[in-house]
């Protein structure tokens, strides 16, 4: 392993004591606001998270009734949100503003959602402003669903005095005269999707310097041309190394079962208080250069839901009745899918699943009827953080005995009714919108890449047009 050097910027000292404040030009010219002088070395997520909160408490003291608005920008499944939901924990009343909200569907083209050109910055400067000034904003809403802005929300002033804005290009140059602080985030789940795509496509003995270019110009040529240029004017630079399988912290028990329950006896077991939603979610399983249909336990899985693509990351492991998911969710753009093709990939199957959702008022317990529309099965499923809650609510329904240690997928390969979910029907086809002509046969060489792509792959993309409702349970 190659060590890193020191940087000769590098400061000594404790983590606190690197933070320094220095004076910058106002929207008069004059300098009455204040900045982070930038750091240079990238720095880990907790250490980074810590200056963040160490940042902002400088800044709003030394600029005492003025609003600071910070930039958290990054590529797709960096770990923007998560960040911000760390600090939004740790200081509660601040007000976040995500990018994704500030869309204009009329922009779009070949439903690359990863340029630019489709923010409205007329809307987000005026809503930046008006808090800066201590006024609330109306903020849109975007429905990914129905790919256009529903309405807007009223997002008032923050006790905190803190705004920060969230998104791909949170750093860009329209947007960096307004921010007292800037952050990049990077790594997360693109470590991790790399690591995995190096070792699936070793398998088909492509050169490593070959499947390296693809993946950094394929399936994020954005990042390159568009993000990481605004990312190197940030006053601090986290790099996330977090490897969501280090260990079970925080997993998910399941139980699955074929046994028929009604919704009565659903209802009955989770309590008086209960919420319930319908949901149809479409997960894209994605073969692996040389894997074999019938046999992979290694798919590599996008999940669509309410019009937001997402990459699911999972190591199912059982322990008797159980299936144990330590979890976790990147949110994606669809441009990956074509990338991961372009790559060698091959799309296995999507698989349909309309859910009637069932959860408990301390939302800690999910009860799932599944219905998985090609092979036309029922399954009830039991989720929840609680291995013996999880176990109880079983009990109540009088599932113990019957229980399926095995995912959907694999309990389809189980039964040989890969041919069933294989062969898409057409209605699901015309109800996606599947246009796999935009996907290349074979997988490209770098050399035919440079010639013919440059930064541009929506050749690549495969468009898919989701109607389903709106629900974020799990």
């Amino acid at each position: 392993m190659r060590k890193l050097l020191p940087s000769p910027h590098r400061r000594t000292g404790l983590l606190k004591d690197q933070l320094q404040l220095v004076p910058r030009k106002g929207d008069g010219g004059r300098e009455d606001r204040y900045e982070i002088a930038p750091i240079s070395d990238p720095l880990s997520f907790d250490k980074g998270f810590f200056l963040f909160i160490r940042a902002c408490q400088l800044l709003t003291r030394k600029m005492e009734g003025v609003t600071i608005v910070v930039g958290v920008a990054g590529p797709s499944g960096a770990g923007k949100t998560v960040f911000t939901d760390k600090v939004a924990s740790f200081l509660p009343g601040i007000a976040i503003i995500c990018m994704d909200n500030y869309n204009d569907s009329s922009l779009v083209i070949d439903g690359n959602y990863d340029d630019p050109r489709i923010v409205d910055y007329e809307i987000l400067l005026d809503n930046i402003k008006s808090l800066r000034a201590g006024n609330s904003a109306d903020i849109p809403i975007y429905d990914f669903k129905l790919s256009r802005r529903v309405g807007y929300r009223r997002l008032e002033h923050p006790s905190t005095r803190i705004v920060i804005v969230e998104g791909i290009y949170a750093l860009c140059e329209k947007l960096r005269p307004f921010l007292d602080l800037r952050v990049s985030i990077t790594g997360g789940v693109h470590f991790d999707l790399v690591k995995r795509v190096l070792r699936d496509i070793n398998r088909s003995g492509q050169a490593p310097e070959d499947i390296i270019h693809q993946i950094s110009e394929t399936v994020y040529p954005m990042y390159k041309v568009f993000i990481e240029p605004d990312l190197a004017t940030a006053h601090i630079k986290v790099v996330n190394k977090f490897n969501p399988f280090l260990g079970f912290q925080s997993p998910t028990y399941i139980l699955t079962s074929s046994r028929h329950v009604t919704e009565e006896e659903i209802k009955a077991a989770i309590g008086s208080k209960f919420t319930e939603a319908t949901e149809d979610t479409y997960d894209i399983y994605l073969l692996p250069p040389g894997e074999d249909l019938e046999t992979c336990q290694s798919y590599l899985r996008m999940r669509n839901r309410d019009g937001r693509y997402s990459l699911i990351f999972e190591e199912l492991v059982t322990d008797e009745d159980f299936i144990i998911s330590p979890r976790i969710t990147f949110d994606v753009s669809v441009r990956l899918l074509g990338g991961l093709m372009a790559l060698g990939y091959e799309m296995a199957t999507i698989m349909k699943r309309s859910s009637r959702v069932f959860c408990d008022e301390t939302e800690k317990i999910v009860v799932k009827i599944d219905k998985l529309e090609q092979v036309q099965r029922k399954y009830v499923q039991i989720q929840g953080k609680d291995r013996s809650l999880v176990a109880d609510i079983g009990k109540k329904l009088g599932l113990e005995g019957s229980y399926i240690p095995r995912s959907y997928i694999e309990q389809i390969q189980l039964e040989k009714l890969t041919a069933e979910v294989v062969a898409l029907p057409e209605d699901l086809k015309n109800k996606l919108s599947l246009q796999t002509t935009t996907v290349p046969e074979s997988p490209v060489s770098s050399k035919t890449y440079s010639r013919s792509l440059s930064w541009n792959t929506s050749r690549f993309v495969i468009l898919f047009f989701f109607r389903s409702p709106k629900h974020s349970i799990h």
